[in-house]
């Protein structure tokens, strides 16, 4: 028997597509100061988002992500599920921030709607998380070594730690390299440490860094190595993914030197 993705055992409890369809329908009912959420952001915040790139309205970015009415009432695939959810969350988040700014001034169908959203994205697994500075809302798989990692890492490495499991990034060979080069960067600097409480896991991370195509070219030229040159894109995604998780584990055995050292003095003043 094949395994079921997310998607597919969720639709075996409820339907994706009504619980999605009944998100549009808060989307058209929902009233922020008289005026749906998407007409609110194309009046008061589409011309100084950030992240706006060179969409100018909400149908726009609609349009380039698939995801208009028609598009819903067809069926959305699984991907074009998680860009309408994150589209909805970054249209909730822009009418919060950059519009109420804490006021109350919206109807009930405007809290069923973020509800609904938030209910969702935790039946498929995901959460929404903001980043601030670059003024979007990112969905992103729930992990809780992520989740920890990026709360104790500086903001760019937080940021790269996040975006490595968006689902845009999904078969991105050449984007999750990116980012595992810039982790094996921030690795570098804690292996010494790192070698004396987990000398394997410092290691295999290590020798995997720079035997797969990460830090040095290993398809072609002098580092070249035949095993990688024959991977496929689906088992060097795979190997990536290992790797990350790896890295994950690594930043958190480091993070718990520095906890040991606490908890050892704490004995000490304890004992004494």
């Amino acid at each position: 028997m094949s395994r079921k993705n997310i998607f597919e055992i969720l639709n075996e409890q409820i339907s994706i597509k009504s619980q999605i369809q009944k998100v549009e329908r808060l989307m058209s009912e929902a009233s922020v100061a008289k005026d749906t959420p998407e007409d609110i952001v194309d009046m008061e915040c589409m011309r100084d988002w950030k992240a706006r790139g060179r969409y100018t309205s909400c149908e726009e970015i609609r349009e380039q992500l698939h995801i208009t009415c028609t598009d819903i009432r067809k069926g959305l695939s699984d991907e074009q599920i998680l860009n309408y959810l994150e589209y909805v969350a970054n249209i909730i988040w822009l009418c919060n921030e950059k519009f109420l700014e804490g006021e109350e001034n919206y109807d009930d169908e405007y809290v069923y709607l973020q509800e609904n959203v938030i209910r969702i994205l935790d039946d498929l697994g995901y959460a929404a998380k903001i980043f601030e500075e670059e003024e979007k809302v990112l969905l992103v798989e729930k992990n809780a070594a992520m989740t920890a990692v990026a709360e104790m890492a500086d903001p760019k490495t937080a940021y790269a730690v996040i975006e490595y499991n968006h689902h845009l990034l999904k078969g991105n060979t050449a984007e999750k390299q990116r980012i595992l080069k810039m982790l094996a960067d921030k690795f570098e600097p804690i292996r010494g440490e790192l070698k004396k409480v987990n000398k394997d896991l410092e290691s295999n991370t290590g020798y995997l860094l720079n035997k797969m195509n990460i830090r040095h070219n290993n398809i072609e030229g002098k580092n070249a190595i035949e095993y990688v040159r024959n991977l496929s894109d689906e088992e060097l995604e795979e190997w990536y993914d290992e790797i990350y998780q790896m890295l994950l584990l690594c930043f958190l055995e480091h993070d718990n030197i520095g906890r040991n050292k606490r908890i050892k003095e704490l004995k000490e003043r304890l004992e004494n």
